[in-house]
């Protein structure tokens, strides 16, 4: 069976613009390690004037990618290859998102008069 049928196409979506960060952090890592032909080329101008280039902020682009990647990879909640399990899923109905029951009533209390309260 192919591996990608497995996705919806949704997460095909997800999958593929997770590659293009694989590879966009591979890259990042070549110019950070000092190969910079992974990342350019340059010629020198006919009258001999010297070129500069410089690339700001490398280090830091790549830790951007990687926790895009790493959001990106878990959304997907491929199994685990021993157990066969998926990774819990997150919804929007958790933690700060879920409206207390003071909000569902239609009246808002301060953390400062509900630790006030007794009991």
């Amino acid at each position: 069976m192919n591996e990608l049928a497995q996705f919806n196409p949704a997460e095909r979506v997800i999958l593929e613009e997770a590659c293009r960060i694989a590879d966009r952090l591979d890259t990042l890592d070549q110019v950070l390690s000092g190969d910079a032909s992974g990342w350019m080329r340059l010629k020198q101008s006919q009258d001999g004037s010297e070129v500069t280039v410089t690339l700001d902020n490398a280090l830091s682009e790549a830790r951007q990618q990687a926790n895009v990647l790493k959001q990106l990879v878990a959304s997907l909640r491929i199994p685990d290859e021993v157990s066969g399990k998926r990774p819990q899923q997150r919804g929007g109905s958790r933690g700060a998102y879920r409206p207390s029951a003071a909000k569902s009533a239609g009246t808002v209390t301060s953390l400062r008069d509900r630790l006030r309260q007794p009991g």
